[in-house]
């Protein structure tokens, strides 16, 4: 596959920059898409750019050396453009006037020859020979004498160092260093800085004296940088690459398969030769490629796998395909010598067991509606309702008055019968009639949670797998099968089956028939393929057949492409689009029915049983409902004790009966009262 190129890296003169900038920009390369990277031979000159010159610019990316700003660096600019001006160009462009970081070494470098210059001429005497302007040539240079002290001088130069105009002047290997480089943006008329780099510190987002000394936190991280301002004014990333105009057709190699046609399904007319393809993984593909930012021209091409997909991938690593699309799992063996996208399927191998009718005995079927814990939690609180509503009405309600056994028995009985609504009791405190609704209500929404769940336990069809465990099938020395040249034949052999019963099919007709016979009638128990092809078969034979598993976890199916190849990550990317839209749904229901099936056997039978944490929440407002009266009531009774306790001889015996009396504000003196046969005072 040959991309065009949209990346370029520019390293000449800056007028020769100018031009090609300018070329480029009437060719329409300066437009979304592309990157122009410049090295700092342009990056240093960016900024005196004539106006029309930096306008073919915008857009581009570029290296320079950083130079911090100084009150001698803006002196010296201040009459470097007026002399510059003035001298020179007095109308040129203001631009064209400032000084670069050239002119401020330049600088530094005259001041550092005029430093050795000085401190050699203390020790000896500096008289060069000049020739007279007759003799001035070409060889001028060649011609010159050698210079006595030329080699200390030289010395000196290197030994220097100071602070100049740019920076710390010091020359290694002969060598000025620049220790700190900034990247630009160009936009508009103007540079921005967009980061700063330098070898020690990595990528920098200001400036301070410890990145300058090298102790910043190294970073490479692009999420860091300013937004780039790309040509064309985009702020997306470009890609570095297209699609010729004049591509050719991409050549993509889809499986010729005579079962699961679910996923590809290639059909040649006789007639004519030509193939038609269709399937899952087809519409998964086509879908995938809408979405891409630009064009693909592609075209299928039928390949016999003879039995295993490494065949096909073999041919996209010997670049006999471009690509390969189907249903081609992602496994490790494979991702060395091609790549994969994203899966676009579930992953994982699962097993396909018969579904058997769950038979069991019945007789307690009518406490499996309710789990264990709410069957406790009903009990107490019954006993807990009994209890209070005992507590309230026995002082002043004769049906709760009696022995203790009678008391005991009328207060649960009480309580038992609301599960029915059959109470027979009449209670006449306010504070019972309350706590009597709120609990009638919590048991007619349990009474009708129950009823529902008990009818679905009796009516609905309880199927389960007859196989559960893979250590079951050991075990018994059942058979298993997996489909033709799948790498599950591998997988079961690292199971530890035998050979002799691990038998191979090809169709989901010879899946049902051989699941249907059974390992005792030349069959299987079991059969082992990955969960893609499972979830076809299930959603054509229905619940006669369940999942049990995963047994292992693989990466599902993805398209195969050349190693480092720039659809990978593009294709991936609208993979992971299409599963947050509908339409993967629709294409799933075009190919599975009903994808929304759940085929999965379950191991669980109390999976429909209510349990307390349903009913947290009603059973916690009864609870508080329940205390707090039981709590009000205690604290009277309290306050009825202390308040008789304070009485003066309260207490009255007449014919072997105690009377009390009640009702004094202050205490009064003991009285004694006459009174005959048929009447009593108090």
């Amino acid at each position: 596959m040959t991309m065009q190129t949209r990346v370029f890296i520019v390293h000449m003169l800056p007028a020769r920059a100018s031009r090609l900038f300018a070329r480029a920009k009437a060719l329409g390369m300066m437009t979304k898409g592309y990157v122009w990277i410049v090295t700092d031979s342009i990056g240093i000159v960016l900024d005196v750019f004539p106006q029309h010159s930096i306008e073919s610019m915008e857009g581009i990316v570029g290296f320079r050396p950083y130079i911090a700003d100084s009150t001698r660096i803006t002196d010296f600019s201040s009459r470097f453009t007026t002399l510059f001006r003035t001298k020179y160009h007095p109308n040129t462009d203001i631009r064209m006037a400032k000084p670069t970081i050239f002119q401020l070494w330049a600088y530094d470098v005259a001041w550092a020859v005029a430093t050795a210059t000085e401190k050699v001429h203390r020790t000896r005497s500096l008289n060069p020979t000049f020739h007279p302007l007759g003799n001035i040539g070409k060889n001028l240079v060649d011609d010159l004498p050698a210079l006595p002290a030329g080699p200390e001088l030289l010395n000196s130069i290197l030994q220097g160092e100071f602070d100049g105009l740019a920076g710390q002047f010091r020359l290694i290997d002969r060598h000025l260093q620049v220790p700190t480089y900034e990247i630009v943006n160009v936009i508009g008329e103007k540079t921005r800085v967009i980061r700063f780099w330098s070898p020690d510190s990595g990528l920098t987002m200001s400036m301070n004296s410890t990145t300058i000394h090298g102790d910043a936190k190294f970073s490479t991280s692009s999420s860091e940088l300013k937004n780039i301002i790309w040509p064309g004014d985009s702020t997306t990333v470009p890609k570095g690459w297209d699609f010729p105009v004049n591509a050719k057709i991409l050549r993509i190699g889809v499986p010729l398969r005579h079962d699961f046609k679910t996923f590809v399904n290639v059909e040649i007319n006789p007639n004519t030769n030509r193939s038609t393809v269709s399937g899952y993984s087809i519409d998964m593909f086509e879908a995938a490629v809408k979405k891409l930012p630009y064009a693909l021209r592609y075209e299928y091409i039928p390949y016999d796998c003879a039995g295993s997909y490494d065949q096909l991938v073999s041919q996209v690593f010997f670049k006999k395909f471009d690509a390969a699309v189907g249903d081609v799992t992602i496994i490790a063996n494979r991702t060395r010598y091609v790549d994969f996208t994203m899966p676009y399927t579930e992953s994982g191998v699962s097993m396909l067991v018969l579904s058997k009718s769950d038979d069991e005995p019945t007789t307690w079927i009518f406490l499996q509606p309710l789990a264990k814990d709410l069957w406790i939690a009903t009990m107490i609180f019954i006993f807990f309702t009994g209890l209070v509503v005992w507590v309230i009405e026995r002082p002043i309600n004769r049906d709760f008055q009696g022995s203790k056994w009678k008391q005991c028995i009328t207060a649960f009985y009480f309580a038992f019968s609301t599960l029915t609504f059959s109470h027979g009791q009449k209670i006449q405190s306010i504070q019972s009639k309350i706590v009597v609704v709120i609990w009638c209500l919590v048991l007619m929404i349990l009474v009708q949670s129950y009823t529902a769940s008990l009818s679905s336990m009796l009516t609905a069809e309880r199927l389960q797998p007859s196989v559960t465990d893979l250590k079951q099938l050991l075990a018994n020395g059942d058979s298993v099968g997996y489909q033709n040249g799948s790498f599950v034949h591998s997988m079961l052999k690292k199971l530890k089956f035998d050979d002799h019963k691990i038998k191979v099919y090809s169709t989901q007709e010879e899946y049902a028939k051989a699941l249907r016979m059974g390992s005792k009638h030349g069959g299987v128990s079991a059969i082992f393929d990955e969960i893609p092809y499972l979830n076809s078969f299930c959603s054509k034979y229905g619940r006669e057949f369940q999942m049990v598993g995963p047994i292992d976890r693989t990466s599902g199916f993805g398209f195969v492409l050349p190693k480092g190849s720039p659809l990978v990550p593009d294709l991936s990317e609208a993979i992971l689009s299409l599963t947050e839209e509908p339409e993967r749904l629709k294409i799933e229901k075009t190919w599975f029915m009903d994808s929304s099936l759940d085929y999965y056997g379950s191991h669980s039978k109390g999976s429909s049983r209510i349990s307390f944490q349903s009913f947290q929440g009603l059973f916690i407002i009864v609870g508080c409902l329940l205390g707090a009266v039981l709590l009000i009531n205690f604290s009277k009774f309290l306050y009825d004790k202390c308040k008789e306790m304070r009485g003066f001889g309260s207490d009255r015996v007449h014919r072997g009966e105690r009377v009390v009396c009640f009702g004094e504000a202050q205490p009064q003196p003991p009285q004694i009262v006459m009174v005959d046969r048929q009447s009593r005072a108090c």
